[in-house]
Formats: C-alpha cells, sequence, structure tokens
C-alpha cells in the first residue's frame, strides 16, 4: 500500500485504484473505509465502498460484505466516527 492506495480488481479483473479513508474495529471485525481515485481526475469519487479484513497476518485479505444487514451496520459506524472526526475538527 503506498501512500494510502490500494490496487483492487472488479468482478470481471480489471484494476481499480482506492483511497484508504479510514480503518477501524466494530463488533470484533475489522473494516476498511474506501473511496476509489478516478483516474485523470483531480476530483474524488464520494462513493464510500466498505470491506472486512479476513485473515490475519499475511494471509489477510480484504473482501466484500454480502451480508446487507452486516454492511449496513458496518456504514452507520463509518458514517459515526467521520462525524465524531469532524466535530472535534470544529
Amino acid at each position: 500500500m503506498e501512500d494510502n492506495i490500494l490496487i483492487l480488481e472488479d468482478e470481471q479483473g480489471n484494476p481499480a485504484q482506492f483511497m484508504v479513508y479510514d480503518v477501524y474495529e466494530f463488533n470484533g471485525k475489522t473494516y476498511f473505509a474506501l473511496i476509489e481515485v478516478i483516474e485523470g481526475s483531480t476530483e474524488e469519487s464520494d462513493e464510500v465502498v466498505i470491506m472486512r479484513v479476513e485473515g490475519e497476518g499475511d494471509d489477510a485479505e480484504l473482501v466484500s460484505i454480502d451480508d446487507e444487514a452486516e454492511l449496513q451496520a458496518a456504514f452507520d459506524e463509518f458514517v459515526r466516527r467521520d462525524e465524531e472526526f469532524e466535530e472535534e475538527e470544529n
């Protein structure tokens, strides 16, 4: 991971770059909040992708979250953390 950028592949095997926006623990699991880096643009995407870490050490990998309830809960925690951070900044 260089400069907080990850390169992930979509379902078709196409690479996409994502900036790591946040990494957090929630309900005993580690989640990454990612924002896609749009090549050729100075703007960031406003869509946040939440992924879960599975495995440990060298075997750890980011996986998509298929369970809608888990995904919603992880996203809600991300929003809560982000709002808390913004309040601390002001």
